[in-house]
């Protein structure tokens, strides 16, 4: 366990770690799924319906609360070098549908509906 990790830190776990894992049952976004990816980093993540909008096919999915599941989906990703490559191409792709300007765009459009 890291504690926090200050930013300019994060982007080198991401890098040398071989699978991010995120075992969330409840989440309001997923932005560290989405680091995962801009650091080629493959990604397995509760099924959890945020996580699997945000993931979408770049992330391999367990079933919340089920250990070995969790466990047999990490077990795939270290061992599976196939998979482990399409997950990181498929977060490369995944990740691009995401930015800060494009939000602020969507949450701009959202208050001029508003007014």
């Amino acid at each position: 366990y890291t504690g926090f990790v200050p930013d300019d830190s994060l982007q080198a776990l991401y890098k040398n770690a071989q699978v991010y894992v995120q075992p969330s049952s409840e989440e309001g976004f997923g932005l560290p799924i989405l680091e995962a990816f801009a650091n080629n980093c493959p990604v397995v993540t509760s099924d959890i319906p945020t996580l699997k909008e945000i993931g979408s096919n770049a992330a391999l999915y367990f079933k919340t609360y089920d250990i070995e599941d969790m466990v047999d989906k990490i077990e795939n990703v270290l061992e599976d070098e196939k998979l482990r490559r399409q997950l990181i191409e498929n977060g490369k792709k995944r990740v691009k549908d995401f930015s800060w300007e494009k939000l602020a765009k969507q949450t701009l459009e959202v208050y001029k509906k508003c007014v």
